[in-house]
């Protein structure tokens, strides 16, 4: 389900004509990215980099062109490992995670796990606490599939991704809650 999930991101993305959908680097396997994290990881994490390993950078490109959701872009397994020590005292994350999506003022979504549960999804804003927002990275792409969808995120007349925050709200606390 989590393929689907993710493939129906992309489709969003690349009707829109958004860049990043024909900058995603094909996925690595389990091993692979068990080795860039240095153990274990579960399915879900497993199948996220499977799936997609980060985006591949241009020659002028803006960070615009690269975000799969306002702020953020998908990190590659290896970018994600080599992210980690910077953020080793978060009592949130602990010690068993891995980001996801990162921000260029290093705000992040990163899989939180403490055993063999499928891992929670930790917002990492620079400067707030850290908190769990979504109980899987199921319901992480659900909630951004579900803002494009009902236009909380959209592309401007300038062509840069937008995001209406009163909606980001409504929808956050839907799926948040559901």
């Amino acid at each position: 389900m989590l393929v689907d999930w993710l493939d129906e991101l992309v489709t969003i993305v690349r009707e829109l004509g958004r860049p990043v959908a024909s900058l995603l680097v094909p996925g690595v396997s389990r091993r692979e990215v068990e080795r860039a994290y240095g153990a274990p990881v579960p399915e879900d994490v497993a199948t996220w980099f499977g799936w997609c390993n980060g985006v591949r950078s241009e020659p002028g490109q803006i960070q615009d062109t690269v975000n799969l959701v306002p702020g953020y872009r998908l990190l590659s397994a290896a970018e994600a490992a080599a992210l980690r020590p910077a953020y080793a005292d978060d009592p949130v994350l602990g010690v068993r995670w891995m980001p996801l999506l990162g921000g260029p003022s290093g705000d992040l979504y990163a899989a939180v796990w403490s055993g063999n549960e499928r891992p929670g999804i930790a917002g990492v804003l620079i400067g707030e606490p850290t908190e769990i927002e979504f109980v899987d990275i199921e319901r992480l792409v659900d909630f951004f599939v579900r803002c494009y969808r009902q236009g909380a995120f959209a592309v401007g007349g300038d062509g840069l991704l937008t995001m209406d925050t009163d909606r980001y709200a409504a929808i956050y606390a839907d799926v948040a809650d559901g």
